[in-house]
């Protein structure tokens, strides 16, 4: 019974249009000024042009281009290729730099690794995300 309530609060904390993030599947992952990070929904590079993942109300918004997915791809991330976050307690930040690589690809799917530093909006206050990974269906 409890877990029937666990996935059905899950379930509702999805975005229409979003899919939800699981072992094996859609997810993305990754380390807050070292905290922990991890997306229940992911929307579909296609209806975005992004790679986005969510929790709650918080995101991460990586730039996506069907040229980037090739195996060892590697993405300046920064000015030109920005990254759109927004989390609890620090609000909207601005990509100063950072790096995202392709590292693995099939015919269904993408996978990747990221880490980049942001500035939260209307102060010189850093964040650092490390350590991120996403997986995304491309078919």
């Amino acid at each position: 019974m409890n877990e029937a309530k666990e996935t059905q609060a899950a379930i509702t904390k999805i975005k229409p249009g979003n899919m939800q993030a699981t072992e094996g599947g859609w997810m993305m992952t990754a380390k807050l000024n070292g905290k922990d990070w991890k997306a229940s929904s992911l929307m579909p590079p296609a209806a975005a042009s992004r790679i986005i993942g969510y929790y709650q109300d918080e995101y991460i918004g990586l730039p996506y281009n069907k040229q980037y997915l090739v195996a060892g791809k590697k993405i300046a991330l920064g000015e030109d290729e920005a990254v759109d976050i927004s989390f609890t307690g620090i609000g909207l930040a601005i990509t100063k730099n950072g790096e995202m690589e392709i590292t693995k690809m099939n015919e269904n799917w993408a996978e990747g690794k990221f880490h980049f530093t942001a500035t939260i909006s209307g102060t010189d206050k850093l964040v650092e995300v490390t350590e991120g990974s996403f997986r995304i269906k491309i078919k």
